[in-house]
């Protein structure tokens, strides 16, 4: 069976940052490379979920998201998938340096 080659994204606003519009707008760009890249290989985009600030907890006081990108590919193009991921995730940091970005890339196989 073919493996998955999973990109996760999570990126947290800083203090600037109040409302969920600018948050959007301000990861727009992002989100359509994360878009791009999987709509080269399927016609569905990448999940991209939004969670407000929550201010009963101590560690979510900024809008956050979090980008899943998840495509099956042979071996071969997976490893140059991983790089392209890498890659993706450093242009992702250089447009939002005033973000924290977290960002992890993963093959799954399944039997």
């Amino acid at each position: 069976m073919v493996p998955a080659y999973l990109l996760c994204v999570d990126i947290t606003a800083n203090d600037a940052i109040t409302c969920e519009t600018e948050f959007r707008e301000s990861l727009a760009p992002c989100v359509a490379y994360l878009d791009s890249l999987k709509g080269a290989f399927e016609k569905q985009p990448c999940s991209v979920s939004f969670y407000p600030p929550d201010p009963q907890s101590e560690n979510s006081k900024q809008w956050s998201a979090r980008c899943i990108v998840m495509i099956s590919v042979g071996r071969e193009r997976g490893e140059y998938l991983l790089e392209l991921y890498q890659a993706i995730v450093n242009l992702i940091i250089f447009e939002l340096p005033d973000f924290e970005i977290q960002a992890e890339a993963s093959k799954l196989n399944f039997s």
